[in-house]
């Protein structure tokens, strides 16, 4: 297992970066508890709303390490308003981000919270290159003791944590999930648990969750729970973890974006982020609604719909050279020219077929997407799902549900490895008529590959769905899964 060589001795020895620490430091964006909280976070709803608009997003930050040299606001791209933050790793560096977000100190809750969940969107850059190590996300924590993370166990007293993890980026994915240092941790070194294989190069819903476990006659009871959400499906979901003797001590928000184990970035890379929420109670998945729920319980648009019709965005794998598609609408279309990465541009051709319908024809590669506003229905579409990923109004859909001919493929194939986390399973079959996948049945993402009626797949922790016609012809699994086939007919 890699080590995180050097991590503790760099936060230490670059405090130059701290800007607010021990600051008791109001949010402006926060929501405060309210009067009357006590021990025991009687304290419940949302905490905190950032949206990355503007440079002053750091003063949420309680303690601030690495803050400042390598973030910043940026408009290139941005999954909710005009800017999103995008966390540079330049070539031989670690860092990144490391800061704390205390909401305590913050002003924002009256006591400390046992139970903090939080959520943000995040894209790794087309680029973003792991080599032989790993690396760090945002998590959940408490290390105010000293321990819980780089190489100091968590003995119950000396701190815990549940960082963020990446891993395993392959020329168009990047596993993500935990580390997570604990009570019943193996070794020296935090557990690793993966949740779900993302695409880079496309914004996915992250959604954490650690409730701590209570305390027993000076004993820690195997009752504190670590959930992951990915674009709102429940990937990670422990209920067994013992984190500390010491729960009132509460739970921090960690933003801490890091390459490595001991392996800096192989060449300049980037993670972006956005729309980042705290709350007492399960946050959700924006696309879920179409738009983000925000700290007063009204709607903020995420640009997934306007008066102008729906977004339907076309984002090519990474490793895709420039390569064309096409899809009729039943109604009108225009592009979106200021969605960053995303927009479309001037060789993507809209076509007025006079009879109310729409034609549009365009192209696009190397992990970079077009957008548009469709007003009406998308009649047809001939894109190639092996190589484009699509979505629509914010949630991933393929051809069949964006057409609405999803009945012509009466069966289900649904590979469901959910109950051995951790372990990589890989899977492969072939049909006698037509297949393609389906994210009502479960995830999907570019590392699932149709060809020709040949589907080839991986699964960590999840499943993966299918429909289909015809029979299923041959089929092979290496790894644990459970394989459901249903005959719809």
């Amino acid at each position: 297992m890699a080590r995180e060589l050097g991590e503790e001795n760099s936060v230490l020895d670059r405090r130059s970066y701290m800007r607010l620490a021990g600051a008791a430091v109001a949010s402006v964006a926060g929501i405060g508890a309210g009067a009357g909280a006590t021990a025991g976070q009687t304290d419940t709803g949302p905490v905190l709303q950032e949206d990355f608009e503007s440079g002053d997003y750091d003063q949420h930050y309680t303690s601030s390490y690495i803050l400042g040299e390598y973030d910043g606001t940026t408009s290139d791209v941005a999954k909710v308003g005009s800017s999103a933050m995008k966390v540079s790793l330049p070539e031989g560096s670690h860092y990144g981000i490391h800061t704390t977000y205390d909401p305590v100190e913050a002003g924002d809750v009256d006591s400390e919270l046992t139970e903090m969940y939080q959520s943000y969107w995040v894209r790794f850059s087309p680029n973003y290159a792991t080599i032989s190590s790993n690396g760090k996300l945002p998590g959940i924590v408490n290390i105010e003791p000293g321990g819980g993370k780089g190489g100091d166990p968590s003995n119950g007293t000396n701190g815990w944590s549940a960082r963020g993890r990446y891993q395993n980026a392959t020329s168009d994915t990047i596993d993500i999930g935990y580390y997570v240092y604990h009570m019943d941790m193996d070794g020296s070194y935090g557990d690793h648990m993966i949740g779900a294989t993302i695409p880079k190069g496309q914004w996915v819903h992250v959604e954490q969750c650690v409730k701590l476990n209570t305390v027993s006659g000076g004993s820690a009871n195997s009752d504190g729970e670590l959930k992951l959400w990915v674009d709102g499906d429940l990937t990670v979901d422990r209920t067994n973890m013992r984190y500390t003797l010491e729960p009132e001590r509460g739970v921090n928000a960690l933003w801490n974006v890091y390459h490595g184990g001991s392996d800096p970035a192989p060449h300049d890379q980037a993670v972006s982020f956005d729309a980042w929420r705290v709350s007492t109670e399960r946050i959700g998945y924006p696309g879920d609604s179409g738009s983000s729920s925000t700290t007063d319980g009204s709607s903020s648009d995420d640009t997934t719909t306007t008066s102008d019709g729906t977004v339907l965005e076309v984002v090519a794998n990474a490793d895709l050279p420039t390569t064309q598609y096409q899809f009729t609408v039943d109604g009108s279309v225009q592009k979106r020219t200021s969605a960053g990465d995303l927009s479309a541009e001037s060789n993507d051709e809209i076509t007025d077929n006079g009879d109310g319908t729409t034609t549009v024809t365009g192209a696009v590669g190397n992990g970079y997407g077009d957008s548009y506003l469709v007003d009406g229905s998308v009649a047809s579409a001939t894109i190639d799902e092996s190589k484009f990923t699509l979505r629509y109004g914010g949630q991933e859909v393929t051809v069949a549900e964006l057409t609405g001919s999803s009945t012509q493929l009466p069966n289900k194939l649904v590979v469901d490895g959910s109950n051995r986390p951790g372990v990589a399973s890989t899977y492969s079959f072939t049909v006698s008529g037509d297949v393609q996948k389906d994210p009502e049945l479960g995830s999907v993402n570019s590392y699932d590959t149709i060809s020709d009626g040949t589907v080839s797949g991986r699964i960590i922790a999840g499943k993966d769905g299918f429909r289909f016609s015809g029979e299923v012809t041959g089929f092979s699994l290496d790894g644990p899964a459970q394989v459901t086939v249903e005959d719809g007919s």
